[in-house]
C-alpha cells in the first residue's frame, strides 16, 4: 500500500528539458523495509506532460511485436515551418506577468509538445492503435489537437515563472552553480556534436532540428539551479532558515516517525522463501519473549541498552539503520507503520506481522535535524520541509500568473497544418 506525494508538487517543465537531456533520475537502492515507491519531492522532477493514449478496443500491446501490414492508411506530419512563418519571431503574442513573450519563444514551447505528441502518435501507430491529434486525450474530452497549445504555454510559463522569482527573491546562482550550468553546456555540446564540437554548431543544430533558440536554451538550462537559488534565498541552505520547533512541527504534520525494531524473520535467509508453520510460531514465541522482556522495563537508558543488546542478539533485518528510521506514510509496509504511530515515545510494541516476520518496535522521539528515510534516498528533515513549502509557493505563484494575449492572437490549431506522407 502507498500513498500519493504531497500536493502542490514543485512543476516540471516536462519534454523541454527531456529534449535538451539535462534531467538525471535519482533512484534508491538497498535492502530496506520498504513498501512500493511513493513519489516524494526532491528538486525537480520532469516527467512528461503529454497525456496517455486510450487504446483501441482491438489494440496490441506494445510489446508484441507489430501489427501485420493492412490497407494503408492516409498518413500526415504538421508543417511546423508553416506555422512559424504566421508572425515575426519578435511579436509579442501574449505576456505572463508583464513579461513579453515572443512569438519565437512561444513557437519552440508550442512545436516541442506537438513534435512530441506526432512522435508519440507514430509509436502507437506502429503497434496497430489509431491514434491522432483528433483523438480524445483527456477525461474533460480535449483532443489533442486542442491541449498542444495549452501544454506549450504551461512549459513556457514555468520557464519565465524560474526567472521572475529569482528576481524577486533578488538570488543569483553561485559559483558552482553556474560552473555546473556551464558542464551541462559542454556535455551538451559532446553529446550533439562529438567531442571536437563547438558551440556554435550546438546552437545551429538546435535551431534547424528543435527550433530552439540560444536565448531559450540558456534559459531552459538554468531553469533547476534558478529555483534552487530561490529555495534558498527563502529558507536557506538546506532549510537552515527553518526554525527547531518549525521542523518538528511539520514533521508531526506529515506523520512522520521515528522508531528501532528487532525483526525476527520468517522467511529462510538462504533459499528466500516463507518458514514453516512450526518454526514461523518458534519466531513467534521469541518475539513475545523480547517484547515481554523490554516492555517490564522501565528506565529509559536500561531500555535501550537492553534493546541494543536483543537486537545485536536476535536481530534479521540485513538493511537495518544503527538508531533505527525516520520515515513517513507510504515508505515502510503498512503495519509496520501503523505499529509505530501507534506507540508513545519510548514504548515497545508487541510483535508486529509483516510479511518478513515479526517486529519488536521502539519508538524514538523526532529531532529537526534527523535524516528522513524517502524511498527515492535519505534527506535531512530541514531540507525536506523547505522543499515542501517551495513546492507550495511555486504552485501558489504558478496559479496566479496573469496571462493576457496580444490582440488577435489565436494559438494555432494543428489541424490546419497537416500535409501528407508520401508512403
Amino acid at each position: 500500500m502507498k500513498k500519493n506525494s504531497e500536493s502542490g508538487a514543485l512543476l516540471t517543465i516536462g519534454v523541454i528539458v527531456l529534449i535538451l537531456a539535462v534531467i538525471a533520475a535519482v533512484s534508491f537502492s538497498g535492502d530496506k523495509l520498504m513498501a512500493d515507491p511513493v513519489p516524494v519531492p526532491e528538486k525537480t522532477e520532469a516527467p512528461s506532460s503529454l497525456p496517455t493514449p486510450q487504446p483501441a478496443a482491438d489494440a496490441q500491446d506494445p510489446q508484441t511485436e507489430p501489427a501485420p501490414e493492412e490497407e494503408a492508411q492516409p498518413r500526415t506530419h504538421t508543417d511546423f515551418a508553416a506555422i512559424y512563418a504566421l508572425h515575426d519571431p519578435e511579436d509579442v503574442v501574449m505576456t505572463v506577468d508583464g513579461r513579453d513573450v515572443t512569438w519565437q519563444e512561444y513557437f519552440f514551447a508550442f512545436y516541442s509538445q506537438a513534435d512530441n505528441m506526432e512522435q508519440t502518435f507514430e509509436m502507437y501507430q506502429y503497434y496497430g492503435m489509431a491514434v491522432g491529434w483528433q483523438d480524445q486525450a483527456d477525461e474533460e474530452g480535449h483532443s489533442y489537437a486542442e491541449l498542444v497549445a495549452a501544454l506549450g504555454e504551461q512549459d513556457l510559463r514555468q520557464i519565465l515563472l524560474a526567472e521572475t522569482l529569482a528576481k524577486e527573491e533578488n538570488v543569483s546562482l553561485l559559483p558552482e552553480e553556474e560552473e555546473a550550468v556551464q558542464a551541462d553546456h559542454q556535455d551538451l555540446i559532446a553529446r550533439f556534436c562529438g567531442e571536437d564540437g563547438t558551440e556554435e554548431q550546438l546552437f545551429q543544430m538546435l535551431w534547424e532540428e528543435r527550433w530552439l533558440s540560444r536565448e531559450m536554451y540558456w534559459q531552459i538550462l538554468r531553469y533547476d539551479a534558478l529555483l534552487q537559488a530561490s529555495l534558498r534565498g527563502l529558507y536557506g541552505e538546506e532549510g537552515s532558515l527553518l526554525t527547531e520547533q518549525q521542523v518538528l512541527d511539520w514533521m508531526e504534520e506529515q506523520s512522520i516517525v521515528s522508531a528501532d525494531h528487532i525483526l525476527i524473520s520468517t522467511i529462510d535467509a538462504e533459499t528466500n522463501q516463507r518458514l514453516d508453520d512450526a518454526a514461523a510460531e518458534e519466531k513467534a514465541e521469541l518475539a513475545r519473549q523480547i517484547a515481554g522482556e523490554l516492555q517490564a522495563i522501565e528506565d529509559p537508558a536500561k531500555l535501550e541498552a537492553r534493546f541494543q543488546e536483543l537486537k545485536a542478539e536476535h536481530g534479521e533485518d540485513p538493511g537495518a539503520e544503527e538508531g533505527g528510521y525516520v520515515f513517513g506514510p507510504g515508505v515502510m509496509v503498512q503495519d509496520f507503520y501503523d505499529g509505530t504511530q501507534a506507540l508513545e515515545i519510548g514504548q515497545v510494541s508487541d510483535p508486529v506481522q509483516t510479511s518478513y516476520g515479526y517486529h519488536v518496535i521502539l519508538r524514538r522521539p523526532l529531532h529537526a535535524d534527523d535524516v528522513v528515510l524517502t524511498v527515492s534516498g535519505e534527506q535531512s528533515a530541514r531540507s525536506l520541509m523547505a522543499q515542501s513549502l517551495f513546492n507550495a509557493v511555486i504552485q501558489e505563484r504558478y496559479d496566479a500568473q496573469v496571462i493576457a494575449y496580444a490582440p488577435g492572437f489565436e494559438a494555432p490549431n494543428v489541424l490546419d497544418y497537416q500535409v501528407a506522407v508520401e508512403p
